[in-house]
């Protein structure tokens, strides 16, 4: 880009060799025909130079052959800063001025004249976009500062968009279909408050809330606890008999939520497992003991048996 900078300033100057000196002309937008011709100019009343300029300007004026039209290139700059506008006429003595991009200190500003970065872009509301082109990077990536949205199209004219919820503080991620509908509604929402991220939900309460299913290939949740206490010899084993009362009254076993507390509050899953392998490691030792107890009726039995066929040989 600054090549071809450099090149139009020569060609600009192989016109204007002619013109020794620093002419004043105030309008830029001059016409052939009321008196402009090729040459460097100065003015403190700049009319038609780039907008908002004030005070000392230079202009670089090429002009066409023919006097009649208004068709001529220009470069113009304020006596006070680095900055290059430039501009081709096109029979328009008001003609939009672009600005030349330049290096300051190595860095390069688009709406800026202080860039702080490599590349400082400060756009007003119309936005920035940028649009990669063909494959593989399809699409455009726009940003408007104004409404504080971002949004990636593709070129069927569907979005991935970002933005500000409508000025809840929140960054929302959302899709949208080519006639401009939701494909879903809040996609992915992280928390300008408490950095909480949500997905299909507006309002995370915890670091992540998801409101919908999830699937995975695997689940891991860090604890601080088990349930080998039960296995200690001072715990105490609740009766069979009060479990049984507990349960026709409360209808949920010890310890473990009921059903409308679950759909109230939702449930712990770390929590919840642990309880429930304490109530497995309860019904283990339950087992062992009753197991103990199956052992010994049935060794009574054996022997009670073996009297009776004792007592039937002696009968005989």
């Amino acid at each position: 880009m600054m090549k071809k900078i450099y090149l139009s300033l020569a060609l600009a100057c192989s016109f204007v060799l002619v013109q020794a000196q620093t002419q004043t002309r105030i309008d830029a937008g001059l016409q052939g025909n009321a008196g402009a011709v090729s040459g460097f100019f100065e003015t403190y009343q700049p009319v038609n130079y780039p907008a908002g300029a004030s005070d000392w300007w230079h202009l670089l004026d090429v002009r066409h052959s023919n006097t009649n039209n208004n068709f001529a290139m220009q470069f113009a700059g304020s006596f006070f800063n680095q900055e290059l506008y430039f501009r081709k006429t096109n029979n328009n003595p008001a003609q939009t001025w672009s600005k030349v991009l330049l290096e300051t200190n190595g860095n390069v500003g688009i709406g800026t004249s202080t860039p702080n970065s490599s590349l400082t872009i400060r756009s007003g509301s119309t936005g920035v976009s940028i649009e990669p082109g063909a494959s593989p990077y399809f699409g455009i990536l726009a940003f408007n500062r104004e409404a504080r949205t971002g949004a990636i199209f593709d070129p069927s004219g569907k979005a991935f968009q970002i933005n500000n919820g409508g000025g809840d503080q929140n960054l929302h991620i959302q899709v949208y279909n080519g006639d401009g509908t939701l494909v879903t509604l809040n996609s992915l929402v992280i928390s300008g408050t408490n950095g909480n991220v949500g997905i299909g939900t507006a309002n995370p309460t915890e670091m992540l809330t998801v409101a919908g299913k999830i699937g995975a290939r695997e689940i891991k949740v860090s604890t601080n606890a088990g349930a080998d206490f039960v296995f200690e010899p001072d715990y105490k084993l609740t009766d069979l008999a009060e479990l049984e009362k507990f349960v026709k009254t409360h209808k949920h076993l010890p310890d473990i939520p009921a059903a409308k507390q679950m759909v109230e509050n939702g449930v712990n899953l770390g929590e919840l497992n642990i309880k429930l392998l304490q109530k497995v490691e309860e019904l283990t030792l339950h087992l062992i003991e009753k197991d103990k107890q199956m052992n010994t009726l049935q060794a009574v039995v054996d022997e009670q048996t073996k009297i009776l066929k004792e007592i039937r040989k002696k009968i005989k």
